[in-house]
């Protein structure tokens, strides 16, 4: 019994040099000058969540935050010096996220980002080399619009293109080709990116869901005139869906100059999203 009080004493005495020696080294670490700059540094840029909302159509995203990770800002530069470009910051979610909304369509992207994000529904990928090289040019990157049979068709060049940042989106109707596109995707990488698009054709929303895939919708999907319909109903945070055709090879660049003079970003679907 005696010996059972002497463990009892010795773990209480461990635990509580333990809490001690923390508590000293926080208090040395708080008067540390790296420390008080990160503390400093991290009241200023500090920012909460922009809260998204649900309407009677979807959903619309909001803005994710972010703050400083003082323990591991102080880690990386401990030995280096105060340096801004070594801190290090968590996100900060908000109640209106991806994973709280695969079973909504996602709407809109949040006005905050003073951005939109546009969209090329693929039809058979003859023009689409051109089309790409107008984004290029402009140094922005599309979201594709594609089937898992245009997928499977187009496979090293639009692997290319997802490398380089481009978003293969789900446009397809069937469960048995979205399986195709899940498939290929997860080649192009373990943890891809995936979303799916509402094309007013089918209501996919249970489909994608299901396959654990967030879906968009908008009513913003033109196969011509795509200027003309763009300068009408220009929105942050809208997403505008153009045909591969003639009619959007011939006018994307002057639709992409168009945003670009109204002081608006154009962004990929996951930038727009995070």
């Amino acid at each position: 019994m005696k010996k059972y009080f002497e463990y009892i004493g010795l773990l209480a005495l461990t635990c509580f040099s333990f809490y001690y020696t923390e508590k000293v080294t926080n208090i040395m670490n708080s008067k540390d000058p790296i420390m008080i700059n990160i503390e400093e540094y991290k009241e200023i840029s500090d920012t909460d969540c922009k809260e998204g909302y649900i309407t009677s159509d979807g959903v619309v995203l909001g803005v994710s935050g972010k703050e400083v990770d003082v323990k591991e800002s102080y880690s990386k530069m401990q030995g280096v010096g105060y340096n801004e470009e070594l801190m290090v910051f968590k996100s900060v979610s908000c109640n209106v996220n991806m994973d709280s909304t695969l079973d909504s369509y996602i709407i809109k992207g949040n006005e905050a980002k003073n951005a939109v994000s546009l969209f090329i529904n693929i039809n058979d990928g003859t023009l689409l080399e051109e089309i790409i090289d107008i984004s290029k040019t402009k140094n922005i990157k599309l979201n594709l619009i594609v089937t898992g049979s245009v997928l499977e068709t187009h496979k090293e060049y639009l692997k290319k293109l997802y490398n380089d940042g481009y978003e293969l989106i789900y446009g397809g109707l069937e469960e048995n080709d979205l399986k195709k596109y899940t498939k290929i995707m997860k080649e192009f990488n373990n943890n891809p990116r995936m979303y799916c698009i509402n094309l007013g054709i089918k209501d996919t929303l249970n489909m994608c869901e299901k396959a654990k895939i967030n879906s968009i919708k908008t009513d913003k999907n033109y196969t011509k005139d795509i200027l003309l319909n763009t300068k009408t109903n220009l929105e942050k945070g809208s997403f505008y869906i153009y045909k591969e055709n003639k009619n959007t090879l011939n006018e994307l660049s002057s639709t992409i100059n168009f945003i670009a003079g109204k002081q608006l970003k154009i962004m990929s679907i996951t930038d727009m999203l995070k």
